[in-house]
């Protein structure tokens, strides 16, 4: 899936992607080998390659580089818990092409990590320039409202995560109504329960928004049913 977004990403801003999914595959299978890693997180980038006097986008030979680092992931004790988060004074653009690529163009994400870390929070939640959600400085968000679970919509100015698909995926087969929409600030205040998602927190429930408590202001039953099945459909692909 990771591949195929990074393929979908590479047409859109006019990149060949010479190298199939299957090389690709195999490359990054050899640099966990190399570097000896079972547990890692790993960044495969694309660039348009060589450029002068600055790179531009119409190479003739793309630059693919992969690195892998050892991951640790989140004490239980942080899921029991929960994030909690501030809302960013940074304002995702829904016009930028970049809003819907993976890119290394990380002013805005670093920026609201920043207030996150001044503020003593463990997630920044950005909306867009009307003012509606969009997602966290790091990860996608949902919320649960009479056990339908809501997601911004694309359109909203969302990165589309892999780990957002599948809980799409997942939600129907548990009996749960998905709606992806414009979603307000004030929805989120008042939903039953919410949660950040990216492919290494994976399912993060979150708590608290600027002080105030999300529903009971600990994880959900529906986030912990959630987080059980992401965790069983994981291993499963394995």
């Amino acid at each position: 899936k990771h591949l195929a977004r990074l393929s979908r990403s590479a047409k859109l801003l006019g990149i060949e992607l010479k190298s199939d999914i299957p090389d690709l595959e195999k490359a990054l299978y050899n640099t966990l080998q190399a570097n000896n890693l079972s547990n890692a997180r790993i960044r495969l980038t694309l660039s348009g390659g060589e450029g002068e006097p600055v790179p531009d986008l119409l190479p003739q030979n793309p630059t693919v580089i992969i690195v892998a680092r050892k991951y640790t992931p989140y004490p239980p004790q942080v899921y029991e818990q929960g994030f909690k988060a501030i809302v960013s004074r940074i304002r995702r653009n829904t016009q930028s092409p970049a809003s819907v690529i993976k890119s290394l163009n990380y002013l805005d994400n670093l920026l609201a990590r920043r207030e996150t870390k001044l503020a003593g929070a463990d997630e920044a939640i950005l909306l867009n320039e009307q003012g509606f959600l969009a997602e966290g400085s790091m990860s996608n968000i949902f919320l649960v409202s009479d056990n339908t679970l809501l997601t911004p919509s694309e359109d909203s100015g969302v990165l589309p995560g892999i780990t957002r698909e599948v809980i799409l995926e997942l939600a129907p087969s548990m009996d749960m109504k998905t709606i992806e929409r414009k979603i307000a600030l004030k929805e989120l205040l008042q939903a039953d329960e919410a949660f950040f998602t990216n492919s290494l927190i994976e399912i993060m429930p979150l708590t608290q928004v600027g002080g105030q408590n999300i529903g009971s202001g600990r994880p959900g039953t529906v986030t912990q049913q959630l987080i059980a099945a992401y965790k069983e459909e994981v291993e499963g692909s394995l």
